[in-house]
């Protein structure tokens, strides 16, 4: 079909809009605002009638909804083709029209500034960035105070949240409306509408992240699939369903996952923020976030056991932070943490497709330091010969060893009841050497000694090549995690896990 044009709209820097407002209402609502774009106002907007453009049904065999997936009748590629829609997805909408390309692509670029005010998008036609005209002209009303929730922008609207006023800027309100929306079953982004098939729906979701968390510690998790771009075919149906596939895999494991963590009802101490096609960013309580990833990485691993080819595996960061703490700044951090576990991945090449990797940070400051650098200072002692590294991260989620977080999750519950002071002074000596620290090891009351054991702990250090790597950080900054933030017993000093 030589006169059909391909439109293809790509949302840019989805996160950074994403938490551009603090506050966790709106980062609920900005979500829901994305997705209802995408997947609901974006393909109303193509299928209008009498519009000056026309879809062009695509004849290839796209895959058809997924039974098994949650949320199958929200996600059909098959009936999308019939249309012309080629994908709605992953910060991505793409359609193809028999005419009016030109004139789509102008009208959405204005529903875009409309629903989604200062996101910033690419518009491409055939491949060829569109230079889309015009400015939308500020709907602010002309007042002087600024937005008490952003700082950004005029207030012009009054939002209520229990019994607290604020004055907000419109794009604020939109914001809150949107999460509204949500908390009322009424949004049909793919978060909401999978957390309303899980435990979620029964539990009270906080509105603040201080009601999330409480006195204890926040963690923002971010997934992001494992080499797909590269696993992707080239053909329109072929990509379709692979990518189809693995929105249905990344579904049922994170459906599966959030039941596994979530009461029957009572506060939910999750809140998935965003999920894409392979992407996942989730706000958690701090103790909740380690085994909420072994859990999710292990129901992904079991839906696919029968899978031959191209496997979705995940390279995850996690970030543990006061929740005073920007959440922009903890954002980056996590990112910074899921590079550094998808670098990991890469690196595995007799084993490539079948492992997903971890990398997390702890931190009982003030502010999220950078992790390279926090790490570079903190965990190497030594040099040439003597270079010892006092945590393995990042590592394999799965796995029954202590090189694996599911193994230092599980040897984390045996500490349970070991006296804190000997591991602290034993992580104390860990930086000042190796004799030292084997000498403390030694020395270890049996009430230390002997839940070590048990978790797994025979020996401090290991060799890998001519670097001594030890797991006792991780694992006791793992068993201290449920600490963080707890007020201390009078007359006891407040104690916190070790800083990663």
């Amino acid at each position: 079909m030589s006169n059909v044009n391909r439109v293809h709209i790509e949302l840019q820097r989805v996160q950074t809009w994403l938490f551009a407002v603090p506050r966790l209402r709106a980062m609920v609502g900005a979500n829901a605002m994305i997705g209802e774009t995408l997947r609901i106002a974006l393909p109303e907007l193509a299928r209008r009638q009498e519009s000056g453009w026309t879809l062009a049904p695509i004849h290839e065999a796209f895959p058809a909804a997924d039974p098994d997936d949650p949320l199958s009748e929200y996600d059909d590629p098959a009936a999308d083709a019939r249309d012309g829609i080629i994908s709605r997805d992953g910060g991505h909408f793409e359609a193809q029209f028999s005419g009016g390309a030109v004139a789509f692509a102008d009208a959405a670029a204005d529903l875009i500034r409309s629903k989604l005010p200062g996101i910033p998008f690419r518009v491409t036609i055939d491949n060829e960035e569109r230079k889309i005209g015009g400015v939308l002209l500020p709907r602010e009303l002309p007042v002087l105070a600024p937005c008490e929730w952003s700082g950004r922008g005029l207030a012009s609207a009054i939002v209520s949240q229990g019994e607290d006023k604020a004055y907000v800027s419109l794009d604020v309100e939109q914001r809150h409306a949107a999460a509204s929306r949500t908390r009322n079953g009424l949004a049909v982004d793919i978060a909401s509408l999978l957390g309303g098939t899980t435990k979620l729906g029964k539990c009270e979701r906080a509105t603040e992240l201080k009601a999330l968390v409480g006195e204890r510690y926040l963690a923002i998790i971010h997934a992001d699939g494992n080499g797909v771009g590269s696993g992707a075919g080239k053909g329109d149906s072929e990509r379709a369903e692979f990518f189809h596939r693995n929105r249905v895999l990344l579904r049922r494991a994170v459906k599966m996952a959030i039941d596994s963590h979530c009461p029957d009802g009572g506060k939910a101490p999750l809140i998935p923020l965003m999920l894409g096609g392979d992407d996942l960013l989730l706000l958690s309580r701090a103790e909740v976030a380690l085994p909420f990833v072994v859990s999710l990485c292990k129901e992904l691993e079991s839906l696919q056991q029968e899978r031959t080819g191209f496997k979705l595996t995940l390279g995850v960061g996690v970030v543990i932070a006061k929740h005073t703490v920007p959440i922009h700044r903890l954002h980056e951090v996590a990112e910074q943490l899921t590079g550094s576990a998808k670098r990991r991945f890469r690196g595995f090449r007799a084993d490539r497709n079948k492992r997903s990797v971890v990398d997390w940070a702890v931190f009982s400051s003030a502010w999220a330091d950078d992790p390279v650098e926090a790490r570079m200072r903190d965990w190497l002692r030594g040099s040439g010969d003597n270079l010892r590294v006092l945590s393995q991260r990042p590592v394999d989620v799965l796995g029954q060893g202590l090189d694996s977080l599911q193994g230092l999750v599980d040897g984390a519950l045996k500490l349970g009841a070991a006296p804190r002071s000997p591991l602290r002074y034993l992580i104390d000596q860990l930086p000042r050497g190796r004799q030292l620290s084997e000498l403390a090891f030694q020395e270890l009351p049996k009430g230390a000694e002997l839940p070590l054991k048990d978790a797994g702990v025979t020996d401090l250090w290991r060799s890998v090549g001519k670097t001594h790597i030890t797991s006792l950080l991780d694992l006791v900054e793992i068993s201290e995690i449920a600490r963080l933030g707890r007020t201390p017993d009078p007359g006891q000093g407040v104690e916190e896990a070790p800083n990663g």
